[in-house]
């Protein structure tokens, strides 16, 4: 992944901080991005009021999602995906929205699980709560590792391509999966 040095320096700061993140982690190991720009996109769900119907926040159906769909903006979100799509030259899309602790089987140990494929490489972007996640995976040296963190709001998580991943997380914390796939996958 090259980036023009300007190129990075007219984007947004919450974009150009994604950017440089993926730099440095993409395809070596995971890491957490703790973010001085919030990311417009995936703001507080009580900021919601204050958009206006373009870009108002929205629920996502699926797995976990509730109708408040915690503070996620379509708008924002279209724009965000193209333009690091743009910068980066990989695939990225919102794979989901979920509520951590709300899914079947809640109060269970939680279950490992792993890419698509094992081909896409995952931000998960925390909105609301706090998640516990833990991740295992071949490092660079071949090796396998961990990595455990607690992601607060506003914090992103990058989890390699070919890692698999748990959270355990409080009732209503709800995070966004964003995927990332380089050209070929």
């Amino acid at each position: 992944m090259d980036m023009p040095d300007e190129a990075c320096e007219q984007e947004a700061p919450h974009l150009r901080e994604i950017v440089l993140f993926l730099s440095v982690h993409l395809d070596r190991a995971p890491g957490v991005l703790w973010p001085e720009y919030d990311n417009p996109a995936f703001g507080d769900p009580d900021d919601a009021d204050e958009a206006d119907g373009a870009d108002g926040a929205f629920g996502v159906e699926g797995a976990g999602a509730g109708p408040a769909g915690g503070g996620v903006r379509p708008a924002q979100v279209d724009r965000f995906t193209a333009e690091l799509a743009s910068l980066t030259g990989l695939s990225v899309r919102l794979d989901r929205v979920e509520t951590a602790g709300s899914g079947p089987g809640v109060g269970v140990d939680a279950v490992w699980t792993g890419q698509a494929g094992d081909r896409e490489h995952l931000l998960i972007h925390q909105i609301a709560g706090a998640v516990t996640w833990q991740l295992t995976g071949t490092g660079e040296s071949g090796r396998p590792e961990s990595f455990q963190c607690r992601l607060l709001p506003g914090e992103v998580l990058y989890v390699p391509a070919r890692w698999s991943r748990r959270c355990v997380g409080a009732p209503q914390a709800r995070y966004a999966v964003i995927s990332l796939c380089g050209a070929g996958g």
